[in-house]
């Protein structure tokens, strides 16, 4: 496995991963990276990213760098209620992302994903300072290793497809309050849980998440593959340790 990263890359490396270490933008050290490889996997910005149009700039640039490299299969992750005309600007820059990889010429799959549970994202809402009307705003959490096993699945269940766009719908297994959220994965509403040794998002970042968060997270568009019943897989409901 190749990844591509800025920053501290440590846990990657002790994962086991040959890291990269580059820039978002640097086009010609991705490129370089994804020499001989099959699938890219592309992640970007999620709902605490300081700015939106970063993941439009960085998905043209690694949709530019897998062209040139022929990379032969895209997954990227995207949110549930990705379009253009979204509400928040969050939303409308994973369309925008989406549409950047649909253009290639390989495979391209794209999993519109529920409220996915990382560790910032929990320090993010626990620091945000959320009132009622958000706290009560209904969301679908995903746990990260759910997410890593649909992304493997659908790699293999298009192993010997050639060409094709795809848009998959992968909400997380159970509905409940962000303030339901936040009691079952950290025991606290946000706000009222300890600030001690927790990041803590910057004023532009809490009114971007502000606004993502009032959804929709419960996709009913008819089109859209429900992910987890093709990958024959049962997603679990996150919890104090991610599961």
């Amino acid at each position: 496995m190749r990844v591509t990263a800025a920053g501290d890359v440590a846990s990657l490396r002790a994962a086991g991963a040959f890291v990269a270490t580059a820039t978002s933008d640097d086009e010609g050290r991705l490129e370089a990276a994804l020499a001989d490889v099959h699938t890219l996997v592309h992640v970007g910005g999620g709902l605490a990213t300081r700015n939106p149009d970063r993941i439009v700039a960085d998905a043209e640039v690694a949709a530019r760098a897998a062209r040139g490299a022929g990379v032969r299969r895209v997954v990227a992750v995207s949110v549930a209620g990705a379009t253009p005309d979204a509400a928040d600007p969050l939303r409308r820059a994973k369309a925008a992302m989406e549409a950047a990889f649909a253009d290639l010429p390989c495979p391209t799959i794209v999993l519109r994903l529920g409220l996915v549970d990382t560790p910032a994202l929990r320090d993010a809402l626990v620091t945000a300072g959320l009132d009622p009307v958000h706290l009560d705003a209904v969301v679908r959490p995903v746990r990260v290793a759910d997410v890593v096993e649909l992304v493997v699945a659908f790699d293999r269940a298009r192993a010997r497809s050639t060409q094709g766009h795809l848009v998959v719908a992968a909400d997380g297994p159970q509905a409940m309050s962000v303030a339901g959220y936040l009691d079952r994965v950290t025991g606290s509403q946000a706000g009222r849980g300890r600030l001690l040794g927790r990041r803590l998002p910057d004023p532009a970042t809490i009114d971007r998440l502000v606004a993502t968060l009032a959804g929709p997270w419960e996709q009913t568009e008819p089109h859209l593959l429900d992910g987890w019943g093709f990958a024959q897989l049962e997603p679990g409901v996150p919890g104090p340790t991610g599961g």
